[in-house]
């Protein structure tokens, strides 16, 4: 079985699912820190308006986020999906090729394959995933709107330099999980506490305590 595994033709699949796990690890890691690696990584990428038709969006990558459900489910899940299909169908198609021809594809052949296999399987799941994913919590979409609302410390410590997970609800009800630092140098936030948002700083929000 590790043959097969660390044989060079299958080194993009064995990768993937490398670095899936590095991923879990890390995500894992980080949460205990009070970080949100799911969050920081959700600032990056395009915001995708999940009631609008795909067909309104101007960029090619958001009708591709929007395809694959970025929105609905958080992107680092969506990611991990992704390593853990990609990876899953490459060793599937070598070991089919293996079976009836008697060796494997080329490593690259097989990677492009498996990424066009992959694709719609990732949609899928992502579009299960949704389904059961509570409606009313939501990873970050960072809006400057948000600044003068009360949100609160539900992970981790806050201080400055070191964000903690914090959230709120909207006008709609819905529930937004940011990260979020104190303003002030000598201040820190734990949970439970109430902040107010005053400033938002790249993926992260700065907020002052409402305690007095």
């Amino acid at each position: 079985m590790m043959t097969f595994i660390l044989d060079p033709h299958n080194l993009p699949f064995t990768i993937c699912l490398l670095i899936m796990l590095g991923i879990a690890l890390l995500e894992g890691i980080l949460t205990l820190l009070g970080f949100g690696l799911s969050s920081l990584l959700d600032h990056f990428v395009p915001d995708v308006n999940t009631d609008i038709d795909t067909g309104d969006i101007d960029s090619s990558l958001g009708k591709l986020f929007g395809w694959l459900n970025v929105g609905r489910v958080p992107i680092m899940i969506l990611f991990v999906i992704f390593l853990t299909v990609f990876g899953l169908t490459g060793y599937t198609l070598q070991a089919t090729s293996l079976e009836i021809f008697g060796n494997m594809l080329p490593a690259l052949l097989a990677a492009v394959i498996a990424f066009f296999l992959s694709m719609p399987i990732v949609r899928k799941l992502g579009q299960g995933i949704g389904k059961i994913m509570p409606s009313d919590e939501t990873e970050v979409i960072s809006e400057d709107s948000f600044i003068g609302r009360l949100a609160t410390i539900s992970l981790g410590t806050a201080k400055k330099g070191r964000p903690a997970r914090a959230k709120f609800k909207d006008n709609y009800g819905t529930t937004h999980l940011i990260m979020v630092e104190p303003d002030a140098e000598n201040e820190e936030f734990t949970e439970g506490n109430v902040v107010l948002l005053v400033e938002h700083v790249g993926a992260k929000y700065l907020a002052v305590s409402t305690e007095s």
